[in-house]
Parts: structure tokens; sequence; C-alpha cells
């Protein structure tokens, strides 16, 4: 079994935008997990990569693109 790394994404969204959102964040190679929060963020995504710079890359070129995010916070996993 091959390890990899993982992260939580926490995200602030644009009001409205939320379904729209998650649904293309849901589409984007890596992320295996995508659901609304209540409190301080609106959604949160877990990604997987072989290492941190794949992360880096689904982060970067991939979920900080889409339509509706205003900001996101990256808490990589430690276990």
């Amino acid at each position: 079994m091959v390890s990899m790394d993982k992260a939580l994404v926490l995200l602030t969204l644009e009001p409205g935008m939320g379904t729209e959102v998650l649904e293309r964040l849901k589409k984007i190679d890596g992320v295996v997990e995508a659901h609304f929060l209540y409190g301080p963020y609106d959604a949160y995504v877990i990604i997987e990569g072989k290492n941190t710079t794949v992360l880096h890359d689904i982060i970067i070129e991939n979920i900080r693109q889409v339509e509706g995010i205003n900001t996101t916070m990256t808490c990589f996993v430690a276990d």
C-alpha cells in the first residue's frame, strides 16, 4: 500500500455559491472529501497526494482557481 500525504483545506465562500463550489471541488483529482461546515469556515476538503508538492499543486492550481472561494487555510495531516 502506497503512503499518501493528506491535507485539510478550510474554505470561506462567496454567499450563494456553496453548492456550485462543492460540486466543482469534488471533480478535482486528489480531492477525496468535500463538505459544508457551520462556524468560521463555510466548507472543507480533504486532499491526498504522493507528497506535499502534489498537495501544493492541487491547492494552488486547482482549488484556489474555483470561482466562489474567498479564502483557504491548509492544515497538513501529521499522522
